[in-house]
């Protein structure tokens, strides 16, 4: 008995895009079940999968069927018998998988990464805040070794203002994006300079649309602000347990 991987699921009938090909040998193909279709390919023999690389040949699969038709992607890594592939995956839970590619039918995630520039933000916490910029005069003509004191104070309200910068930040950036997306899915920033790291569900009819207003709002914000667009992808902040 040989094993597979599976990328995703699809509707079946679905035609995949030629010259498919993913992490192990040969090309990839479909198996079908009653209305459902699972995206399959040969597994790599002789080696675990995990690796960057296998990471990153599952998502470009994905990712290519993805352009022209609804996608259910599959947890990294998805490996089964290939007896299994009907029997265990496919027709247990047909009716589930139909009801997620039906709500998905149509749709592609934009996933929207921003970040400050973080010395022009700086210098405009400190221009627009009187206690700071006080504060930071004062630190600067200190030695270095005294008023340890006031410098950690100064850390400490430039964090502050650096959180409420961002909220309201984030907080337009959806405002402004979220008219085209079906939903949106908003992910943590733990790093200082992040303001925003979100997915949005598009209807493909209206790729462009987004597109181009996130084109618009990085015209808008691009002296303070450095925004990376990806997609569209597969809906994998949309989906959940496959």
């Amino acid at each position: 008995m040989t094993a597979t991987y599976v990328y995703g699921l699809v509707p079946a009938g679905t035609r995949l895009p030629e010259g498919l090909t993913g992490m192990g040998p040969g090309s990839v193909g479909t198996v079908e079940h009653d209305g459902l279709a699972a995206v399959v390919g040969a597994v790599p023999e002789g080696r675990a999968l995990g690796s960057r690389a296998d990471l990153l040949a599952h998502e470009s699969v994905v990712d290519t069927v993805a352009q022209a038709a609804t996608v259910l992607p599959m947890r990294f890594p998805a490996v089964i018998d290939d007896a299994g592939i009907v029997d265990e995956l496919l027709a247990p839970h047909r009716d589930e998988f139909l009801a997620v590619l039906a709500d998905l039918e149509g749709k592609v995630q934009y996933t929207l990464r921003g970040r400050y520039e973080q010395e022009v933000l700086l210098r405009e916490i400190v221009e627009q805040d009187p206690e700071i910029r006080a504060l930071d005069q004062h630190v600067r003509g200190l030695p270095q070794d005294v008023g340890q004191a006031d410098r950690i104070r100064l850390g400490e309200l430039v964090v502050a203002a650096l959180d409420e910068r961002s909220t309201v930040d984030a907080a337009d950036i959806e405002e402004r994006l979220r008219p085209y997306a079906e939903r949106v899915s908003l992910s943590a920033t733990p790093l200082p300079d992040e303001v925003i790291t979100a997915a949005f569900l598009v209807d493909r009819d209206r790729a462009a649309e987004f597109e181009e207003a996130v084109e618009e709002l990085g015209r808008d914000t691009h002296d303070w602000l450095r925004l990376r667009l990806l997609g569209p992808l597969a809906p994998y902040d949309f989906v959940t347990g496959r």
